[in-house]
C-alpha cells in the first residue's frame, strides 16, 4: 500500500493544535472553577482530658481540638510544657483537627499545658497564632452529709477474731480478756472507731436464741468501748450463712433456714443495743458469699444477698429505740469493692442513713499470703519476681477513688471496714509492709474514705505465718511487735489535714528491694 507522507503531515498538524487548544481550554476551566481557596488559620475550640483521673499521676492525655484540620511538626513536641516540663509525645493522627499531647506526669492535683503560638498550622502554614495556656483540676472533696460522717469514723481497729469464734469457752480464738484500758490506749492513740466482729450462730439454741450469757458479754465490751468516747461497729461474722449463699439461692431449704436465722439474729442483737447512743453502728453482715467463691456471684445470688440487706435494715429499724435512726453499714458479694459497686443494690431506708461497708487486702500474696507466694515487696520499686504486677500504687489510688465517685460523691457514705498486711520475716520486707500501709491509708485519706485495720491475734507472731495481723494487745491495748511505730504512722495518713503530706510525700521514700 502507498503512504501519502505529505497528507499525513497535515493530519498530524491539525490534531497537534486541536489538543493544544484543548488543554488550554481545560486549563481555563480549572483555573475558573476549582482554585485553591485562601483557608483561615486554626482556630482553638476546646481541651479535654482523654480519661478522668483522680489524681494526676503517670501517662496523661490531653486531647486539643481545633475547627479545622491542623498540622504540627514534631520537632516542636518540646516547647508544649505540662506543669512546666516538655511533654514526651504531641501528634495530629491522619488528617485531622486534634492534638493528641501525652505527657508523663508526677503526682498533681492541677495540670497546667502551655502550648506557644504558631505550632499549630493549616494546609497552608497558617498558624494558631496565640499562646494556648489551660489548667485542668482534679474533683475536691465533696462537702456532704457522707464526708462529714466518714470524716467522723476516721481510723479504727478490728477486735479481729475475739468473739467470731465456735469456741464458748472465755478467751476465744485470741485468748484475750478485753478491758476498759483496751479502748482507753485505743482512744489515746488516736483511734476514732473500733469494729467488733461476732459470731452469734454458734451461741443460738435449736430455736434460735441467743445466750443471754454471750449477749451480755459482747455488750459488756461494746459498753467498754462506747465508755472511751469511740464509735463501735457491730456486725454479724461468719455465722452459718455466711458462706451459704449460694445455697439459699437455689435450694428453697437453705433459703428458708438461712433467711429465718438472719432475721431471728438481728431481732434479738437490735433488741439489745437499742438503747445505746448513735456511736453504735450496726453492719449487716461481713463478707457473704457463696462456697468458696470469692471471685462473684450469680444474678440469683446477688439479689438474695440484696434482699437479705433490705430484711436486716427493716427489721432494725422497726425494734425501737435509738434503732430508728442509728447508721448501718452494707456490704456487698463477699465486701469486694468492685463487686460492691456493680451488685449491691443499696437498702431502702425511711432514716436515710445507711452506709456502704467494703473490704480491701490487695494485693492479697502481699498483705496476706508472702510466705506461701513469696511476695515480699509492693510498688513501683518492687522486685518484679517477688511482687504482684498491676497491683501497686496507681491501682491502690483507682480503687479508692472509685468507691468515692460511687459513694461518697453521690452523698453515700463508705468505709474500708477492713485492710492490712501482715508482719514479715525480713526486714526488707517490713519496709515494704509499712510502706505500703502508709500509701493505702493515705490515699484513702483523700479519696475521703475511713478505714479500720485488721487485727486477728494474740498469737506468737513468729509462728502466726500469713493472714496473721498484730499491732495492738486484745487485753489492754499496748504495742506489740512494731505496733508503736505503724499505729501512729498509720492514724497519721488516715486522719491529717496537712495538705502537703500528699502522694509524693511517700512516693519518694519507697523502699529498695534487698540484694
Amino acid at each position: 500500500m502507498t503512504i501519502d507522507i505529505m497528507k499525513l503531515k497535515n493530519i498530524f498538524n491539525t490534531l497537534s493544535i486541536a489538543a493544544v487548544a484543548l488543554i488550554a481550554t481545560a486549563c481555563n476551566d480549572t483555573d475558573a472553577q476549582y482554585s485553591i481557596p485562601d483557608v483561615d488559620a486554626p482556630q482553638f475550640v476546646t481541651a479535654e482530658l482523654a480519661d478522668e483521673k483522680p489524681v494526676f499521676f503517670g501517662e496523661t492525655t490531653i486531647k486539643v481540638i481545633f475547627d479545622k484540620n491542623i498540622g504540627f511538626a514534631s520537632k516542636n513536641t518540646q516547647q508544649i510544657t505540662i506543669n512546666g516540663s516538655p511533654v514526651s509525645k504531641a501528634i495530629v493522627y491522619g488528617a485531622d483537627s486534634v492534638l493528641t499531647i501525652t505527657a508523663d506526669v508526677d503526682f498533681a492535683n492541677s495540670l497546667a499545658l502551655h502550648i506557644p503560638a504558631g505550632l499549630i498550622l493549616n494546609a497552608q502554614h497558617k498558624a494558631y497564632n496565640q499562646d494556648i495556656d489551660l489548667v485542668f483540676n482534679t474533683e475536691a472533696m465533696p462537702s456532704n452529709t457522707a464526708t462529714a460522717f466518714t470524716q467522723q469514723l476516721g481510723w479504727g481497729w478490728n477486735m479481729g477474731n475475739h468473739y467470731d469464734t465456735s469456741n464458748t469457752q472465755w478467751g476465744y480464738w485470741d485468748g484475750a480478756t478485753p478491758t476498759a484500758a483496751l479502748f482507753q490506749n485505743l482512744a489515746a492513740y488516736g483511734a476514732k472507731t473500733v469494729r467488733i466482729p461476732a459470731t452469734w450462730t454458734n451461741h443460738m439454741d435449736d430455736s434460735y436464741t441467743i445466750s443471754a450469757e454471750y449477749l451480755d458479754e459482747v455488750a459488756t465490751t461494746v459498753d467498754q468501748a462506747l465508755a472511751a468516747g469511740l464509735n463501735v461497729i457491730l456486725n454479724t461474722h461468719h455465722d452459718s450463712f455466711e458462706t451459704d449463699l449460694g445455697n439459699a439461692a437455689t435450694n428453697e431449704e437453705a433459703y428458708l433456714t438461712d433467711s429465718t436465722v438472719i432475721v431471728k439474729l438481728w431481732q434479738q442483737v437490735a433488741t439489745k443495743f437499742a438503747d445505746r447512743s448513735d456511736k453504735l453502728i450496726f453492719e449487716t453482715f461481713n463478707e457473704i458469699h457463696a462456697g468458696d467463691n470469692w471471685g462473684g456471684g450469680t444474678a440469683a445470688e446477688y439479689e438474695l444477698l440484696n434482699k437479705w440487706n433490705q430484711w436486716v435494715v427493716d427489721v432494725i429499724r422497726a425494734s425501737g429505740g435509738n434503732n430508728a435512726t442509728r447508721w448501718i453499714g452494707i456490704p456487698g458479694y463477699a465486701a469486694n469493692i468492685d463487686l460492691t459497686i456493680d451488685h449491691m443494690v443499696l437498702p431502702t431506708d425511711p432514716a436515710n442513713k445507711l452506709a456502704v461497708a467494703v473490704h480491701c487486702y490487695d494485693p492479697y500474696n502481699f498483705c496476706l499470703a508472702p510466705e506461701s507466694s513469696g511476695t515480699d515487696s509492693w510498688g513501683h520499686n518492687a522486685n518484679p519476681l517477688s511482687s504482684v504486677s498491676g497491683a501497686n500504687e496507681e491501682y491502690v489510688i483507682s480503687q479508692l477513688y472509685k468507691l468515692r465517685t460511687a459513694y461518697i460523691k453521690q452523698n453515700i457514705p463508705c468505709y474500708l471496714g477492713e485492710y492490712g498486711c501482715v508482719w514479715q520475716t525480713t526486714e526488707s520486707a517490713n519496709a515494704f509492709r509499712k510502706y505500703y500501709l502508709e500509701f493505702f491509708c493515705r490515699a484513702a485519706y483523700l479519696a475521703g474514705i475511713p478505714m479500720f485495720v485488721w487485727d486477728n491475734t494474740g498469737k506468737d507472731i513468729s509462728t502466726a505465718g500469713d493472714e496473721a495481723n498484730y499491732y495492738i494487745d486484745h487485753n489492754d491495748g499496748h504495742y506489740v511487735i512494731d505496733g508503736a511505730d505503724i499505729v501512729p504512722m498509720m492514724i497519721k495518713a488516715c486522719t491529717s489535714t496537712d495538705t502537703s503530706y500528699w502522694f509524693d510525700t511517700i512516693w519518694n521514700h519507697s523502699p529498695a528491694p534487698a540484694n
